[in-house]
């Protein structure tokens, strides 16, 4: 019994030798129907094109090689086999003539009869970027040597063995909020792969991936004896909670697929080309698919309650800080601009400018600021402050140390970096100086008195001691001993029954909590109630804020300490998170607040 692939090879030889004798009879109307075609298209200098050149009018003995300055020709084969025209299988021959360019240049390649069209060949460079990479606004970088390399461990081909993906992270615990250098790379084979439609990005919503580049790194490598475009992505990734997760990335392509069944590929890889092109011409289509990374484990750890200061915005990282102002001798009322400099390592959109809100004596205005990074990532770099000041009095003044506070990964604990306090000359202004003005001036004492530098004498001295006799007798001090008396009788009844401050200030919580429900404001709802409730829980054990920790809450609240610690959660997640709301139950915690400022639990 005969197998199925030969039975089918026998079926397609049989039709196409009863098909090619009308489809050479309509062929022989146009006796120098050929053509031809150039693969690739766009080359670098020192690679080989192929042109094919198809004839539907017989053999083409007396072929000649095309004459192109700049570009060397060479025929490297003939083939025999079939071409579909208006649907009927007509008898064609194939020449394959390898080109080598010798310049750079775009060419025009003339055909081998005169009813053939010229092809155009495009040489690059060697340095030039990747011909086969997709455009872009932007240039490409440079591409790297093309390298040999087996398939990163773990990775597996996707489509058909035409693309892969694979997300590389660290090795360690992370912090909710800790921004985390990572790797994202995406290996298609060009011609297979026919586009990109999308960056990669990450499942679930536990994570998010920021400053993702537009345009990513790439180059050529030869894996498994397949040349791949491997794309390389470098950013940075955020936890916006704790707990173990599994990490992966898509990435949606296109891609070629062949449609045959799998006994009709084996058939025409037995074939051989051009049979095989024939058979599969009409049956490779587009197709849109999503390949995935294989999953990465990462454990993510909460930011501890332990040592945590109010003033505490949310950075996490490893900073420095530095301070100079735009100049130090101004005149009074004359502007200047104080430069606040946080470098280093870490989530630089969590750095804020809080640390100007304590400058006394200074007329402050709402500052600016830029980033500057250092990586692709942009983890690491500089973050400047521009704050605009003007000085309220003359003389020496002094712009105070600012601190900034935030949390180290690598030491695993809160810290606080201080800036160098910075003294300012505030000369008198010209009108300060003006007749009329008054002057500060010692006496002998050293006590201070004033003077008018010019100009005429105050229209109302001061009075002398002596009036103070003439003042009414109701005014005098035997006389307001009752009304005293009386007053503070009337003080202490109305502090017997006023409102008690705690229950006030729970009162203010509780509508700032409801308030921010019906806006859907989780960050500040959150943040409120966890400030509130440490501060509250400080008070009544006597003990700082930031010394409550997880075991304190659980050994004097018991089961009651675990809802603590999850509001604590939702605080950090919410603050470190971009996400709505979504579905918290705003009215349960608001009920969990109150009850305990209410001392529902001891």
């Amino acid at each position: 019994m005969q197998s199925l692939p030969q039975h089918w090879s026998r079926l397609i030889v049989a039709v196409l030798g009863l098909l090619a004798p009308i489809a050479v009879a309509n062929a022989m109307a146009d006796p120098a129907l050929a053509y031809e075609t150039v693969e690739p298209s766009r080359i670098r200098l020192g690679e080989s094109a192929t042109i094919r050149v198809t004839s539907l009018d017989g053999y083409l003995e007396n072929f000649q090689l095309p004459t192109v300055p700049g570009l060397k020709f060479e025929t490297i084969g003939r083939f025999q086999g079939f071409e579909f025209v208006g649907g009927h299988a007509t008898a064609a021959w194939y020449i394959q003539i390898r080109v080598t360019p010798q310049s750079v240049g775009v060419f025009s390649i003339p055909g081998v009869t005169p009813k053939s069209a010229t092809v155009e060949l495009e040489v690059f460079s060697r340095d030039a970027p990747d011909p086969y990479a997709w455009h872009s606004q932007r240039p490409t970088p440079a591409p790297a040597p093309m390298s040999k390399a087996p398939l990163p461990k773990g990775i597996q081909l996707k489509a058909g063995g035409a693309a892969f993906a694979q997300l590389v992270i660290p090795a360690r615990q992370v912090y909710v909020g800790e921004n985390v250098p990572v790797d994202v790379a995406v290996g298609v084979r060009p011609g297979i792969v026919t586009s990109l439609n999308g960056p990669p990005a990450l499942t679930g919503g536990e994570f998010t991936l920021n400053n993702l580049p537009k345009e990513p790194l790439r180059r050529e490598q030869v894996i498994e004896g397949n040349t791949f475009l491997v794309m390389t992505w470098h950013a940075a990734l955020a936890a916006v909670k704790p707990g173990d997760f599994s990490l992966s990335v898509e990435t949606p392509l296109s891609v070629m697929v062949d449609t045959r069944s799998a006994e009709d590929q084996a058939l025409g890889l037995q074939l051989g080309w051009p049979f095989s092109q024939i058979m599969s011409r009409k049956t490779i289509t587009r197709k849109d698919i999503t390949i995935a990374s294989p999953s990465s484990e990462l454990k993510v750890l909460s930011l501890p309650m332990r040592g945590r200061p109010s003033d505490f915005s949310g950075a996490v990282g490893d900073f420095e800080v530095s301070s100079d102002t735009s100049a130090t001798r101004v005149a009074a009322g004359d502007p200047l601009t104080l430069h606040l400099r946080i470098s280093g390592v870490g989530n630089f959109d969590r750095v804020d400018s809080t640390m100007f809100d304590h400058l006394d004596h200074w007329k402050t205005y709402p500052p600016r600021s830029s980033f500057k990074p250092s990586d692709t990532a942009g983890n690491k770099g500089e973050k400047v402050f521009e704050q605009p000041l003007i000085a309220a009095l003359p003389g020496e003044q002094s712009i105070p140390a600012l601190e900034f506070t935030y949390f180290n990964p690598r030491t695993q604990r809160y810290e606080r970096a201080h800036t160098q306090p910075i003294t300012v000359t505030v000369s008198t202004s010209l009108a300060d100086s003006s007749p009329g003005a008054p002057l500060a001036t010692h006496d002998a004492n050293g006590a201070v008195t004033s003077r008018f530098a010019r100009g005429l004498r105050p229209d109302h001295p001061r009075p002398q001691s002596s009036v103070s006799e003439l003042r009414p007798l109701y005014f005098q001090a035997s006389f307001l001993t009752v009304p005293a008396t009386l007053a503070l009788i009337l003080a202490g009844s109305w502090l017997a029954v006023r409102p008690q401050p705690e229950r006030k200030a729970a009162k203010r919580v509780l509508e700032q909590l409801d308030a921010a429900a019906r806006s859907g404001d989780a960050a500040s709802f959150f943040e409120a109630a966890r400030t509130e409730l440490l501060r509250t829980f400080a008070d009544r054990w006597q003990v700082s804020p930031d010394e409550i920790t997880s075991k304190e809450l659980k050994a004097r609240l018991g089961t009651r300490g675990e809802e603590i610690e999850r509001l604590v959660a939702l605080a950090d997640e919410a603050k470190y998170s971009d996400d709505e709301a979504g579905q918290v139950d705003f009215r349960r915690w608001i009920g969990v607040v109150r009850d305990h400022l209410a001392g529902g639990t001891n």
